[in-house]
């Protein structure tokens, strides 16, 4: 197959992760691929195979005022139309809520099928007005929308009027870590399991809807009575002068860490003791999903949408009240110091890299692809 996929930027984030594993995974099956964002290559932070065609637009930026976002955009869309027109894909496939408004208008009249996909919770992404037309009027035109979890998918065919696909996001399943790997690991890294400290994990961006005030808030309650354990909350954004001026608030700051972006979140994940999902609101959380697939206890706010479909709540991790600080905080301070609690519900959490696994999810993404071409592009790419 020929596929173009599009997204605003390959920064940080977890779209930007799951739309390149997507890609590379497709150019290793020996699909044609390109994958096209509106930002710059410059803000990549993830790799692509070099079999994947890579088309940075560098389109993307700020517009001072509504007249000004017009013209971007219009410039934008035009710039995705020839890039699209110039691969001649058998499909688009589109992520994000306004990517996928551009990808349709983009498309019109060239007779591919776009497939696109939320990435978020719809009641809790607030769109701006003309936006929020744009959606509702341009995504039943769409050949297929895809949603992460059974709740969006629900919200998406309120908006739509039309099915909606559900197609959770992917975890590439890494070997569990021999006896051997991970006394090293411990004994080398001083956060980690068997050291003098422990650590309380938390990723994401640093953005009002991941929460991390929230989680730093409940952390403070138990810290005093935790005092080995530590909080390392990876990610960039937004907030982060805001959060360390609360961590200095509650005179936490040789106790709670922002490191900032890791690439390699997974390695960091697996010398976790606990990983903590404390947002108010997700599309799928990629980052709740790894630390599961890493064996790690994982506690979280039963937010919209993702946690509950992840988590059976004292069997494989712990679900607390959305937003609720009284209530995290009892749930850290019972499992920073049940041991083998944390054990127990990390040995069974690592069972979702069956059900999740890269190639299980490739092939229902496959799937969908097939049932949108046309007969003739249909016809083209089966053996």
């Amino acid at each position: 197959m020929r596929l173009a996929l599009v997204i605003s930027s390959l920064g940080g984030g977890g779209a930007e992760r799951v739309m390149t594993l997507l890609a590379n995974a497709w150019a290793d099956g020996g699909n044609e691929v390109t994958l096209i964002t509106l930002a710059s290559h410059q803000m990549d932070r993830y790799p692509l195979d070099p079999a994947v065609q890579r088309v940075a637009l560098d389109v993307a930026g700020p517009s001072a005022h509504v007249l000004a976002a017009l013209g971007h955009n219009a410039v934008r869309i035009r710039a995705l139309r020839r890039a699209i027109a110039a691969f001649r894909p058998d499909a688009v496939i589109s992520f994000i809520a306004e990517s996928n408004v551009r990808v349709l208008f983009a498309a019109m009249g060239l007779g591919i099928p776009v497939i696109i996909s939320e990435r978020t919770f719809l009641k809790d992404h607030h769109l701006r007005g003309v936006w929020r037309a744009l959606r509702r009027w341009l995504y039943p035109r769409a050949a297929a929308v895809v949603a992460q979890t059974h709740r969006c998918a629900s919200d998406l065919e309120s908006l739509t009027g039309r099915r909606v696909d559900v197609i959770a996001n992917p975890i590439v399943t890494n070997p569990a870590p021999s006896a051997l790997t991970r006394h090293r690991d411990e004994s080398s890294e001083p956060t980690a399991r068997s050291g003098s400290r422990r650590t309380l994990l938390a990723v994401g961006r640093l953005s009002p809807e991941k929460g991390f005030d929230l989680l730093i808030e409940a952390f403070a309650q138990v810290a005093e009575r935790h005092r080995d354990w530590n909080l390392v909350i990876l990610g960039e954004g937004s907030l982060r002068g805001d959060l360390a001026q609360r961590i200095a608030a509650h005179h936490l700051g040789d106790r709670v860490s922002m490191p900032g972006f890791v690439a390699h979140v997974r390695d960091t994940m697996r010398r976790a003791d606990l990983f903590a999902l404390s947002s108010h609101y997700e599309g799928f959380p990629n980052a709740l999903l790894e630390a599961m697939a890493e064996g790690v206890a994982c506690v979280s706010f039963d937010c919209d949408a993702g946690p509950r479909e992840l988590i059976e709540h004292g069997r494989n991790g712990w679900l607390v009240p959305a937003g609720d600080v009284p209530a995290l905080a009892t749930a850290l301070d019972a499992l920073m110091g049940d041991a083998e609690l944390r054990s127990r519900l990390g040995e069974a959490a690592r069972r979702v890299s069956t059900t999740y696994a890269l190639p299980a999810i490739l092939e229902q993404w496959n799937a969908l692809v097939m049932s949108v071409l046309p007969a003739a592009a249909l016809r083209a790419v089966q053996p």
